[in-house]
């Protein structure tokens, strides 16, 4: 959906995978699909946010209470995800980045 909508997607299978890309940077958005790994998901989002305050961050959630605590933590499904990410998008290129999930 999102290469459709013309945004470059590089894909991370695994935590680990994913940690290593961030590290490096680079990146305009990452988006974390918490999935049947949540409670990994949200160390490794709470880990990226410490570290890289700055970094546009969204983590889907599939409605999870504890989860969507988080401020970078949103229910979002598969139709309003290109919403989210655009709105994530132009909020972290004017500077407007706090809390913007």
């Amino acid at each position: 959906m999102l290469k459709q909508s013309g945004y470059a997607v590089f894909p991370a299978l695994k935590l680990e995978e994913a940690r290593s890309r961030c590290m490096r940077g680079g990146y305009d958005l990452i988006i974390v699909n918490a999935g049947e790994q949540l409670q990994d998901a949200m160390q490794f989002c709470d880990n990226l946010r410490a570290s890289c305050p700055e970094q546009p961050l969204l983590m889907c959630t599939g409605g999870d209470a504890e989860a969507a605590q988080r401020e970078y933590a949103a229910p979002v499904a598969a139709d309003g995800l290109l919403q989210r990410v655009d709105a994530l998008l132009k909020r972290s290129s004017s500077g407007d980045y706090a809390n913007a999930a």
